[in-house]
């Protein structure tokens, strides 16, 4: 017994001391929970217009112009499309209209949205000039996952169109854009025999990061990687 009690006591004289030095040790949890800032190149699109008593309202939304995987909120979340706001006072307005359809680099916050349809906003504070995503990055995005690909159009130039197979020419997909960040993608799986099996039904239209994200996954079927009840699920969501 007299054991147990000295452990005991020990134990107690351990947690107070640590106690105290966690009352004297600095803390700035503020500064531990202020998200960082980042740097996107991508697109402004404008939604929607809103009315009120003061006049015209618009909402915004922000395309990535390549996929990328950023910290939000403490978890790594690949980033396709979100919501766009600002920071007034550091970019000097709330009107985001002048850079709609135009590829810029924009360095703002990512966080959390509490309204729909998006998950995450962009709180944009400053704009710089960036070159815009061409064809060729695009081919060799593809290329690089094991697509064998047929890109056509001017190079350098912001209209393009991308058709691909990969795996025995069973896996395809294609992306088209007249923007930069956005456009329109479609994936379908063939059968060995070439007839069709599944895939999107029609073209979808999203980011330039989207469409690297759905050749990402075709790309892992086709490596085996992913499952094709997992591929499903996740056209099913487009």
């Amino acid at each position: 017994m007299r054991s147990i009690a000295k452990r005991f006591i020990s134990v107690i004289t351990i947690l107070a001391m640590v106690g105290c030095v966690l009352l004297f040790v600095p803390t700035n949890t503020e500064a531990a929970a202020a998200p960082a800032q980042v740097t996107i190149i991508g697109t402004i699109q404008q939604t929607r217009n809103y009315y009120d008593i003061n006049g015209a309202v618009c909402a915004y939304c922000f395309f990535p112009a390549t996929l990328q995987a950023y910290n939000i909120g403490g978890k790594m979340v690949e980033l396709t499309e979100c919501g766009a706001g600002t920071t007034p006072e550091l970019l000097g307005t709330n009107d985001l209209s002048s850079y709609v359809g135009v590829t810029k680099a924009y360095t703002g916050v990512l966080a959390k949205s509490n309204t729909a349809p998006f998950s995450y906003v962009f709180c944009i504070s400053s704009v710089a000039d960036a070159q815009p995503y061409t064809v060729e990055d695009m081919n060799a995005y593809l290329t690089a996952l094991g697509f064998e690909t047929t890109p056509s159009g001017l190079p350098g130039s912001s209209e393009y169109f991308i058709g691909c197979f990969g795996w025995n020419h069973t896996v395809t997909f294609s992306y088209s854009t007249q923007g930069n960040s956005y456009g329109q993608f479609n994936a379908y799986i063939l059968k060995e025999d070439f007839s069709p099996d599944f895939g999107l039904d029609s073209y979808r239209f999203g980011s330039t990061a989207k469409a690297q994200q759905v050749a990402q996954k075709l790309a892992l079927y086709g490596t085996g990687k992913l499952s094709r009840d997992k591929l499903k699920k996740y056209l099913n969501t487009l």
